[in-house]
């Protein structure tokens, strides 16, 4: 045992950069490099990167437990799988062969009802009646369409925060999704570094802001066809968006008309009843044409009440700028 451990302690620090290295999850450069402005390309880090040593990404305890105690890796979070499945919400019966093992944020199972959890500096996990929403007919509808039609359903989860809301339109059978946020300290913590969380392939990290993903969706579109396709030569639009902040009506039914497929795409967000009033919001879902199909003050017990939109000027308070570090786009 000691002469293995010995022996993958050297092979770890020796992986040549041109080796193909299979990462514990999609996740994009640290927050310092979204002030970089002008990149037209949507580039999380791949999950399997050619240009980065496991060793940098993975503390050597985790590697070890990777190389040699997968067995027991696996057995440990079969309780945790356990426990997800007792939710309202169960996976898809629709996935892929090769996605057999599915994303799993640690911080699924601390969600509760009426209550906020805190999940970082930056980031709460939502009341339960948020993720009971996502979870509404509405956007499965999004989801019957896509498969319907035999395209891969597709989601956009902005401020996916801990990942919890993205491990929902998982479970929902969205298994292409583009996560982002700001701040990626939460999901660093309950998808990467916890040995519970687990981000497959076709789940994707960004840490940036919705405005600046925006801006390099747009550039990464600008010479491709519509229609809701895939991704590569095709324009990437999505059958879902689900926003975990709050935001003004405009931009939502921004994103609404760009980004969701043009026949039966769904955004959900939670919509300031009045502009830049930060106090109070009304769930709404849109159609692609921005208009409202759905709108609730409360859901449950739950008055609808989110953190605010980082990158508006009018954001005050401790969850924006210059108090939580965040630097708006110049």
């Amino acid at each position: 045992a000691l002469l293995l451990l010995f022996l993958c302690f050297s092979t770890a620090e020796s992986f040549a950069p041109s080796q193909t290295i299979k990462l514990p999850c999609c996740y994009s450069p640290p927050k310092h490099h979204q002030a970089r402005e002008g990149n037209s390309r949507l580039q999380p880090r791949s999950c399997s990167n050619s240009n980065t040593s496991l060793m940098s990404i993975l503390p050597r305890r985790n590697f070890l437990q990777s190389s040699l105690l997968l067995g027991t890796v696996q057995i440990i979070r079969r309780p945790q799988a356990g426990l997800a499945a007792e939710e309202t919400t169960s996976i898809s019966s629709v996935s892929s062969p090769e996605e057999s093992k599915p994303f799993h944020s640690a911080a699924y199972t601390l969600k509760e009802y009426t209550n906020s959890i805190v999940a970082s500096r930056d980031t709460n996990i939502s009341p339960k009646e948020v993720y009971d929403t996502i979870s509404s007919n509405y956007l499965q509808e999004a989801y019957d369409a896509a498969i319907k039609s035999n395209t891969t359903p597709k989601a956009l989860d902005v401020g996916a925060g801990a990942g919890v809301s993205t491990e929902v339109l998982y479970r929902l059978g969205y298994h292409e999704i583009d996560a982002l946020d700001w701040s990626g300290e939460a999901w660093t913590r309950y998808v990467v570094e916890d040995p519970m969380g687990y981000c497959p392939e076709g789940v994707r990290f960004y840490e940036l802001d919705d405005e600046r993903y925006l801006d390099q969706w747009r550039g990464a579109n600008s010479n491709t066809n519509g229609g809701g396709g895939g991704r590569g030569d095709k324009q990437q639009l999505f059958d879902i968006i689900v926003f975990n902040f709050a935001v003004n009506e405009a931009k939502a039914q921004q994103f609404a008309k760009e980004l969701l497929n043009k026949q039966h795409g769904r955004l959900l967000a939670p919509i300031n009843t009045s502009n830049d009033y930060w106090l109070k919001q009304t769930y709404q879902v849109m159609d692609s044409e921005g208009k409202v199909l759905w709108s609730a003050v409360d859901v449950g017990a739950w008055s609808v009440q989110f953190q605010p939109d980082v990158t508006q000027d009018t954001c005050s308070g401790i969850w924006c700028a210059p108090f939580n570090g965040f630097q708006k786009k110049r």
